[in-house]
């Protein structure tokens, strides 16, 4: 039998910038894994040490497709190496985080939604035109997918965020 870690989602701030960390320690309080710099747990569950591996790189790999696509569309996310941009909206990053953790226990679904996501990563989608890769799905992986699309399609609302402005108009 494997050891139990918690698996949590929490805020924090260093160096003056708000950050979102997902990670696991084997404490009940998770404040004390990142020192002070913790400020909020939003999500903690309880996973075996493997589970707890597996499914914190699911959700980072969601985050870091998220971040390289606004990246790509222009839009830029603070993203360091173990946290990510504070930027993006709680109830996203609550979502993505959700999603994973709840699909973990179904073995069959969790290689198909591991598959898909991987298959999501290698690839880089137009976002006028991702329903080719949808075509060919069906039942709980067509609606994963709808939802794992859903989940990538946030951008900023804040115009400001956009690096690249030089053909802006005026008014």
């Amino acid at each position: 039998m494997t050891k139990s870690v918690n698996l949590y989602l929490a805020s924090g701030v260093s160096e003056g910038k708000g950050f979102w960390l997902v990670d696991f320690t084997e404490d009940d309080d998770i404040y004390n894994s990142l020192g002070t710099k913790l400020l909020e747990c939003y999500r903690k569950e309880l996973f075996g040490l493997e589970g707890a591996i597996e499914v914190k790189e699911a959700i980072n790999t969601t985050l870091d497709i998220l971040a390289f696509d606004s990246k790509f569309d222009r839009y830029k996310l603070d993203n360091s190496n173990i946290a990510y941009s504070s930027e993006i909206p709680i109830n996203l990053i609550e979502d993505i985080f959700d999603l994973w953790a709840y699909n973990y226990n179904n073995e069959t679904i969790w290689k198909k939604y591991i598959g898909l996501l991987n298959f999501r990563r290698k690839i880089k989608i137009n976002k006028i035109n991702n329903n080719y890769i949808n075509i060919g799905l069906k039942g709980d992986t067509y609606n994963f997918a709808m939802k794992l699309d859903e989940l990538l399609s946030f951008k900023p609302s804040n115009y400001a965020f956009k690096k690249d402005r030089i053909n802006e108009l005026m008014w």
